[in-house]
């Protein structure tokens, strides 16, 4: 199956590249995996270079604030959001499948955290 890339930034601004495959039922189980609860769409940000999506945990409020997560919203979209727990930066299409990140963000994302795992 083809791999879609999205990137996870935890609470401490540790970077995890996520592959999701082209299944929906699998991106949605991958992505509340990473995120340890229900996901939720908490921005759409539209690019010259394509459409993102971010996703949080529905229960984020008991979660700590994500100061890698805000800096990487902010600077993809120009407003301010207030992100909490661990954040899934990923492209998206209108229909609602998830797609890789356009380089430009994922290389954006990439410079905000100080540390990546595998």
């Amino acid at each position: 199956m083809p791999k879609t890339t999205a990137l996870q930034i935890a609470v401490d601004g540790t970077l995890t590249e996520l592959d999701l495959t082209d299944n929906p039922e699998q991106q949605a189980k991958t992505v509340a995996r990473a995120l340890l609860d229900a996901p939720e769409v908490i921005a759409y940000i539209h690019r010259p270079s394509g459409c993102l999506t971010v996703i949080a945990g529905r229960n984020r409020a008991r979660s700590l604030p994500n100061v890698h997560a805000s800096i990487a919203l902010e600077d993809l979209s120009n407003d301010f959001h207030d992100a909490m727990g661990t954040v899934v930066f990923t492209g998206y299409r209108h229909n609602g499948d998830l797609v890789a990140l356009p380089d430009d963000a994922a290389d954006l994302i990439r410079g905000i955290c100080p540390r990546t795992t595998s």
